[in-house]
């Protein structure tokens, strides 16, 4: 762990960072996202191996023993199609103890941050919520649009011949590890990170995951009556995208939404993502004023996104 005072105000704090191996820290740490994001752990994830500290770095500020205000650090490497990565920041947990507010904490660490990594990485970007719009721009921040595609489907294109995995059997686990490492070859933005992904596989998609044995491909996808979000699919390159919806739809699947920016969109149809807890806000020395600007990939006319499985 790294450590050091600071003064904000009249009061001194202890700013600390890479707190993942510090029993009492790592504790503070999950009770204070308990308080501001009921419902948030990272023990578990932490436990099974997953939080790798040079990828998911929280940067906290301490009042003596207790962690009352963080911001975490995620190193994101980010590859469009077959170019170069680039690594980008994405910053995530901003949060801030009830009784500590509006005292300059997360002015505090927000500033550090950006004074460490602005001219370190091809760009730094976050999500927020409606209520925050306001608020990022005081640091340079500014809100885009993100555009997701769909299909509409027949009835009749439904195998559902899926085997769900279960994430408590470490021999899925390591079926969706092993298929991980090919990565997504229907995404245009890939991005290995396999701790985040984890930590949605563990948690919050845990009961999403597929296994489509004839493309010998992993599927991430959640249902909502007619509807399928595709969160990710993981396979190797020569594998059929047709086949892989075909086994994961239901008789009553009607529309199927991707959850990554599809690099073939024939058939598809493209809207602009409208969910106002999920705002992209994007800072770069550009001043990029869409996605695909601040991704360097100008010629994708901005029909991006983030997959949504890299969100942190």
């Amino acid at each position: 762990m790294h450590s050091t005072l600071i003064q904000i105000f009249d009061k001194t704090y202890e700013l600390c960072d890479q707190i993942q191996e510090r029993n009492y820290e790592r504790a503070s740490y999950e009770k204070l996202c308990s308080e501001v994001f009921p419902g948030l752990t990272f023990e578990k994830w932490y436990q099974a191996g997953y939080w790798n500290g040079n990828l998911f770095n929280p940067h906290v500020l301490k009042d003596g023993d207790d962690i009352v205000s963080a911001i975490s650090v995620n190193k994101m490497n980010i590859q469009i199609g077959n170019s170069k990565p680039r690594l980008y920041i994405q910053l995530g947990g901003v949060m801030t103890s009830k009784p500590y507010r509006n005292q300059g904490l997360s002015t505090t660490l927000m500033d550090k941050i950006l004074t460490d990594w602005e001219d370190n990485c091809d760009g730094i970007y976050l999500f927020g919520h409606e209520g925050v719009r306001d608020y990022y721009p005081r640091f340079g921040f500014k809100a885009v649009d993100e555009y997701q595609y769909y299909m509409d489907i027949k009835s009749d294109i439904s195998n559902n011949d899926a085997l769900r995995l279960n994430m408590d059997s470490k021999k899925d686990v390591d079926l969706l590890i092993e298929h991980f490492k090919l990565g997504n070859p229907f995404s245009l933005i890939n991005i290995s990170n396999l701790g985040l992904l984890m930590f949605y596989c563990m948690k919050y998609n845990k009961n999403d995951i597929y296994y489509i044995e004839e493309e010998d491909a992993i599927a991430i996808a959640g249902y909502e009556k007619e509807v399928i979000v595709l969160y990710d699919v993981f396979c190797k390159s020569n594998c059929s995208l047709k086949n892989i919806i075909s086994s994961i739809a239901r008789e009553n699947t009607e529309r199927i939404y991707f959850g990554f920016p599809l690099n073939q969109t024939k058939h598809c149809k493209l809207t602009k993502c409208k969910e106002e807890d999920n705002i992209l806000f994007i800072l770069d020395k550009a001043k990029s004023s869409n996605l695909a600007d601040f991704l360097h990939t100008p010629e994708y006319h901005n029909k991006l996104m983030i997959p949504l499985l890299m969100h942190s």
